[in-house]
Parts: C-alpha cells; sequence; structure tokens
C-alpha cells in the first residue's frame, strides 16, 4: 500500500527535542507508562533527544534523566519538580502518551497551545469529541455513518425525572445485550455488558462513577472487532493502515483483557477481501475528517456476521506498546515503529 508521504526533518546539526508526557490523573495512569516505555524504546536517538516528563496522578509535572525507570522504581523523589513555564525553553515538541482524562480530553493539548508547544497528535476540539462518546455518537449519526442504537443519561444536566424516563425508554425499546459505557474514558473503563434488563440500573450507577454521562448502546451480536490506523494532518496525506481484527479472550474487549489476563488474540491484517478492506479504510479516514483529527487515531469498527460495518469509536491517543494495535498495525502496512514515531513528530512540526 501507499503510505503516507513526509517531508524530511529539517537540516540540523541539533537533535529535535522531544518531549513524552507519560503518567496523567486518569485511571489509565499504569498504561501510560506501558505506552511511555514502547516510544522511549523506539524513537530514533539518531534523531531526536528525548525529554522524559511525568505527570503524577495528582496532575504535579516532573522531570529528570531516564524519568520513566524512577517512576516504575519508585524513585519519583530523585526527580525536579517542572516549572510549565520553562517548557519551550526544554523542548522543541510534545508527544503526549496519556490516556483519558487529562490526556486523551483536550486537556493536555490545550496547555500545549497556550504554550506554543507543536504537539503529536489532535489537537483540543478533535480530542473532546472524539473522547466523549455522546458527542462522537451524535455527529456519526448526524452524517448517517452506521452505529449500533444509544442512548445517553447526563447526570450532572438532567434531572432524576428525565433520567428515569429515559431509562424506561432503553428498557422498552433496546434489546440485549447492551453496553454502558462511561462516556469519556478510555481502555473500556467503566464499560459494562449487561444482558439481564433487570441489571441495568445497577450498571449504569457503576458505570456513572467515572463519569457524570454514561451512554448506553445495543451490541452487535457475534461481533467481529476491527480497528485501523490512521495517520495525517490534512486530505492529502491522510492515509489508513490495513486492518486489523480483535479476538477478545474475554466475554468483551475489556480493560483486564487488553491489558491484564493476555488472553486476547489479534489477527494482523485481517483477512478480508480487498473490498472489504477497502471500505473499513475509507470509512476510518472519513470519520477520521468529520471528527477534525490531526496527526494520529486508531478508528474503531464492529461487524456484524454478515461483515456490515457499524463504527464503534475514536481513540486519539492510542496504545503505544510495540504490540499495541496502532504500531502494529502500521508495521504489517509496511512502516516501522521507530519510522512511525518519526513521521508522527513531522506531522506534528508541520501542523
Amino acid at each position: 500500500m501507499k503510505l503516507p508521504i513526509i517531508a524530511s526533518l529539517p537540516m540540523s546539526k541539533n537533535k529535535i527535542k522531544l518531549g513524552i508526557f507519560f503518567g496523567g490523573i486518569s485511571p489509565e495512569h499504569t498504561v501510560s507508562l506501558s505506552s511511555a516505555k514502547g516510544i522511549i524504546d523506539n524513537v530514533n536517538r539518531e534523531k531526536f533527544k528525548v525529554v522524559e516528563i511525568y505527570i503524577n496522578k495528582k496532575g504535579k509535572f516532573y522531570i529528570g534523566t531516564d524519568a520513566l525507570k524512577k517512576v516504575v522504581t519508585k524513585n519519583i523523589r530523585k526527580l525536579k519538580k517542572l516549572d510549565i513555564n520553562n517548557l519551550p525553553k526544554l523542548i522543541d515538541v510534545a508527544f503526549p502518551v496519556l490516556h483519558g482524562e487529562g490526556g486523551e480530553d483536550g486537556t493536555i493539548q490545550g496547555l500545549f497551545e497556550s504554550l506554543n508547544v507543536p504537539c503529536v497528535g489532535c489537537d483540543v476540539s478533535s480530542s473532546v469529541i472524539c473522547l466523549d462518546k455522546v458527542f462522537f455518537n451524535q455527529i456519526m449519526a448526524v452524517n448517517k455513518i452506521k452505529q449500533s442504537k444509544f442512548e445517553f443519561l447526563d447526570y450532572e444536566y438532567e434531572n432524576n425525572d428525565e433520567i428515569n424516563a429515559k431509562i424506561q425508554i432503553i428498557k422498552k425499546n433496546f434489546t440485549p445485550p447492551l453496553f454502558i459505557k462511561s462516556a469519556r474514558t478510555g481502555s473500556s473503563v467503566g464499560v459494562y455488558k449487561v444482558t439481564d434488563l433487570s441489571l441495568l440500573e445497577k450498571y449504569i450507577n457503576k458505570s456513572r462513577k467515572f463519569d457524570t454521562k454514561v451512554v448506553v448502546e445495543v451490541g452487535v451480536k457475534n461481533a467481529i472487532e476491527v480497528e485501523v490506523s490512521v495517520m495525517g494532518n490534512n486530505d492529502g496525506n491522510i492515509k489508513a493502515s490495513l486492518p486489523g481484527r480483535v479476538l477478545p479472550g474475554a466475554e468483551f474487549y475489556d480493560f483486564n483483557d487488553k491489558y491484564n489476563n493476555n488472553l486476547a488474540k489479534f489477527e494482523i491484517p485481517v483477512n478480508f477481501s480487498k473490498m472489504k478492506i477497502k471500505e473499513l479504510q475509507s470509512l476510518a479516514i472519513k470519520a477520521y475528517k468529520l471528527t477534525n483529527c490531526k496527526g494520529l487515531a486508531r478508528v474503531d469498527f464492529l461487524l456484524d456476521s454478515r461483515l456490515n460495518i457499524n463504527i464503534n469509536e475514536i481513540n486519539t491517543l492510542p496504545g503505544f506498546t510495540p504490540v499495541s494495535m496502532y504500531p502494529k498495525l502500521w508495521e504489517v502496512s509496511g512502516l516501522s515503529y521507530s519510522k512511525l514515531l518519526t513521521n508522527l513528530v513531522l506531522l506534528a512540526l508541520k501542523a
């Protein structure tokens, strides 16, 4: 396949100072550490000087040599607190490896924008849209991109009568299995499968512990989970990887299946016809554009037994371990992990 055409690095005797940000305030703190290790271990050291920056669970910034190793070995006291106002002097470009709240929700992107520091990946608006499953589903619905039937509950802006009315509509019109999802979390945090409607409110209440907004979706029966990696800044250079299939080791691809039990398997690339692959790639790029994504994103789909495509979500900061789907899909598409990272930094510098 034809890979994204990215201009070469600007000629300079000095290496580009690449700030890699990891940790963060979200429940996906430890996942971020694994992704950061993948990037730190694979970035091209001939082109980049890596600056490791740790954000603790309270949102404090720390900097130091081998910061990730110090965090993992619980030697954080050996790191220095970072005055964020000095960031433009320390790095040329930022690479946030922060999943969920505080990283994937546009917060850190807004900080970099205010400091005039280029940032790898999506900007504030697309990060907000894609992380919020309510906003994302509504945009897909308006643009007639097929997805699962859904309803949402907003415990911040809707009163008890409005919430209860929606729950009754769900019980009447939604056929299990249903998926209950915290609206603004990633890595399947706060996601539950419900096959018995009598348990609906129990799992809604569990999900709302992670967010005031909860989405209820009708599950795709015998779903085939397929993911596509997308990269690029504008129409001329946006490309999609070959698709890959997730074969969950649990009832569905939940947090434990992703990061703990190691039972999930992957078909990379998926064994579909060329026509179906092109359809998935085309739809992934369309959704990427509709949500104003830049740099990178992973677009996830659910296919039924007849291979009808339903869009599931867009992940603007997907996992970046060497075995994560985003880099693995580019690898089978002809782009090594190291070259992928270089391309992503270049896109940030040219955004």
